[in-house]
């Protein structure tokens, strides 16, 4: 009996903890969201490189089709690779400053005042991160989604693909937010980490498949970019938007599940060893 009325109480205490520390966060991602659309002109004006980056790849697109003469290539029509382009630099351009702000963070000794708070520093900067991220995100595929209608007019998405798109795509910020936030925490090694997230973000542009479909790769490019975790961020949700095949979801769900929990376990040893510097300098 009392075996039975401890168990019924460790459960109503974690069920306790668990709403309490739901209601944490979300006030974050609240509030994160809220701060972004107060600057909504400033998201919007920096989305004036995705019109030019747009209509510039659009043309260099139409050219090549009339080029070659064909229809197809890599399996996908004019269509299918603006709205490709659209869907991927969506997911490209919405990054926010993850990394410079870590680098703050520790560099100002503001990351010490921030560990006495009760929350998980972690968390914190994922529900901040998630909140401004959803706000450049929409913003940009708005203005994404207006330059592929007037260059190629309406897409030929299938309901499968626009079901399914939402849950590769945040699983995909997900993946980059360990990403990011595992370079920023190399901060605590390096005086600045801007030149990690340069070469990061340019190996995600060129084997991510943000400006072309892998299929268009030649191989043994083309399987090694696949295997690489930047496909599962980029490549892997615009194709599932643009073409959509079950047996191709499936395994991309793998992979991102795969890549997500090595990736957490990575960010959580790395933040483990940089709070052990932070107690041991007395921060």
């Amino acid at each position: 009996m009392d075996t039975s009325i401890e168990r019924r109480s460790v459960i109503k205490r974690a069920r306790h903890n668990l709403r309490w520390s739901w209601r944490k966060y979300n006030a974050v991602l609240r509030v994160s969201i809220a701060s972004n659309l107060a600057y909504v002109y400033e998201v919007l004006f920096r989305s004036l490189f995705l019109i030019v980056l747009m209509f510039v790849f659009g043309q260099l697109w139409k050219t090549t089709y009339t080029a070659r003469g064909e229809s197809l290539l890599g399996g996908f029509s004019m269509n299918d690779m603006i709205w490709y382009l659209a869907a991927a630099e969506t997911i490209a351009t919405s990054m926010p400053q993850l990394t410079r702000r870590i680098d703050e963070d520790v560099r100002s000794g503001r990351l010490a005042y921030l560990l006495g708070r009760p929350y998980n520093y972690v968390l914190y900067n994922f529900a901040q991160y998630l909140g401004e991220r959803l706000v450049r995100f929409f913003i940009n595929g708005v203005v994404a989604a207006a330059m592929a209608l007037l260059l190629v007019g309406p897409p030929h998405f299938s309901l499968a693909g626009v079901l399914a798109w939402p849950l590769v795509t945040l699983v995909a910020l997900c993946i980059d937010f360990a990403a990011y936030f595992g370079i920023g925490l190399l901060a605590f090694w390096t005086e600045d980490t801007n030149s990690f997230t340069i070469i990061y973000s340019r190996l995600a542009l060129v084997l991510g498949g943000v400006l072309v479909p892998l299929e268009v790769f030649p191989q043994p490019l083309r399987g090694i970019a696949q295997a690489l975790p930047f496909s599962a961020i980029l490549y892997g949700p615009a194709r599932t938007l643009v073409h959509f095949d079950v047996g191709r979801f499936g395994g991309l769900l793998l992979q991102q599940g795969i890549t997500l929990a090595i990736g957490w376990l990575i960010v959580m040893a790395i933040y483990r060893v940089a709070i052990r510097r932070v107690n041991i300098n007395g921060g």
